[in-house]
Order: C-alpha cells, then sequence, then structure tokens
C-alpha cells in the first residue's frame, strides 16, 4: 500500500537522522524501536473521528525506550486498553535488556485517562515537536530530560509536518505550551490540553473529555 511506503520511508528517514549535538539521542538507529514506531503509524486510522496529540519530545522512561511517543514500557506490557493495543497480548516488542516495569509519569498518566474519555472512538496517534531524545546532565552525571531547544524544534518540524500531512482528516492536540506554540507558528489548528507530567488530574481529564466530545460532534 502507497501509505505503508511512506511510513517506510518517514521511519528510515528518522533512522538516517542527524541531530543537531550531542545533546539528544536519535533512539531510532535501533531496530525494535523503528518496528514499533512503523507499527503504531500503521495501526492508526486516520479519519474525522481520530486525534493527532503532539507533545514536546521523547522521556527517558517512556518513548525513549519504545519508540512510540507516550508510551512507557509498563504502558506497553500491562496497559489493557479497547482498543487491544497494549498489555500482556501486545504485539509491540522492548528492545533487548529493557525492563518492562518501567514507568514514566506522563505515559502513566496519559493512557490512565484516554481510553476512557475517547471511549468509542478510533485509537489516537501520539508524536512529538521534536521525535528524539534530548536530555542534559544532573549533579550526579546522570541524563535527564530538557526541553528541546528551539533547533531542535526547527528539525523535529519537517517530521511534525509529515505527520500532519499524512493523516489530514484527523484532528490535531497540542499537549502542553511548547506544542501549542510550535503548532500555531506552522498554522496547524489544534486544541489544547495540560502535559501530563504537570497538574492535576482533574484538569487532564477535562481537557481530555472536551477533545473527545469535538470528535464525536
Amino acid at each position: 500500500m502507497k501509505l505503508y511506503a511512506e511510513i517506510d520511508q518517514f521511519v528510515e528517514s528518522l533512522a538516517k537522522a542527524e541531530l543537531p549535538d550531542d545533546r539528544s539521542v536519535n533512539i531510532y538507529s535501533e531496530t525494535t524501536r523503528r518496528e514499533n514506531l512503523s507499527r503504531w503509524l500503521r495501526t492508526f486510522s486516520d479519519t474525522p473521528r481520530s486525534a493527532i496529540f503532539v507533545g514536546e519530545a521523547l522521556g527517558r522512561d517512556g518513548g525513549a525506550i519504545t519508540g512510540i511517543p507516550f508510551v512507557s514500557p509498563h504502558v506497553l506490557t500491562t496497559t489493557q486498553d479497547h482498543w487491544s493495543e497494549f498489555g500482556s497480548t501486545t504485539c509491540y516488542l522492548l528492545p533487548e535488556g529493557e525492563d518492562a516495569t518501567r514507568r514514566e509519569r506522563t505515559a502513566t498518566r496519559f493512557w490512565k485517562h484516554v481510553p476512557n474519555s475517547l471511549n468509542g472512538l478510533p485509537r489516537p496517534l501520539t508524536w512529538n515537536i521534536y521525535p528524539f531524545w534530548p536530555f542534559e546532565f544532573d549533579e550526579n552525571g546522570n541524563r535527564r530530560n530538557r526541553a528541546p531547544s528551539r533547533d531542535e524544534i526547527e528539525l523535529g518540524s519537517r517530521w511534525l509536518e509529515r505527520v500532519v500531512e499524512m493523516h489530514p482528516r484527523s484532528q490535531v492536540v497540542a499537549v502542553g505550551i511548547m506544542a501549542n506554540k510550535t503548532l500555531k507558528s506552522m498554522g496547524v489548528e489544534a486544541q489544547k490540553i495540560p502535559h501530563p507530567s504537570r497538574g492535576s488530574d482533574a484538569s487532564l481529564i477535562a481537557a481530555l473529555e472536551q477533545v473527545g466530545k469535538q470528535l464525536r460532534v
């Protein structure tokens, strides 16, 4: 299929991307993460009732491990969603040596509330304005997440544009302030929800319910 060929080219372009400097990691140089992302894109249905959630960047304990934005190893292997995407029978794999119990706040809170808010709707797609893992060192010399820089966001926009172009019927949702500003600068209309790593469950649930309501119109 034409779309599958586009997705293959898209994922391959990510794998070959040259990043601005050594302060971020191209996690798609690893085969399992590329295969996970390919499946994630291929199994998404582009319809007027579908949502594309766009965040900032891959996280150390989430997408940087699985290759899927907003998805941690724990979500991948244990979440029982009504789309049958994750859980013990998932078709996704973890890279060799990774801990299946590893959690991430963003992924945990996102998938705790999204299935209920989007019940009866197609499985959402998740993406980021910078599709790699930007990091910095803490006081102990360990790598931790950081927000993407202006140059990184500019680089990431080429893939963000392609995600939106490949799914013209879907509605885009900005996850957090940075994603919202970036999408606006690109001329992409998007609803906005709080970033799951911040704020209360109540505010996140209310925003997600509004997204679900809009998709059902």
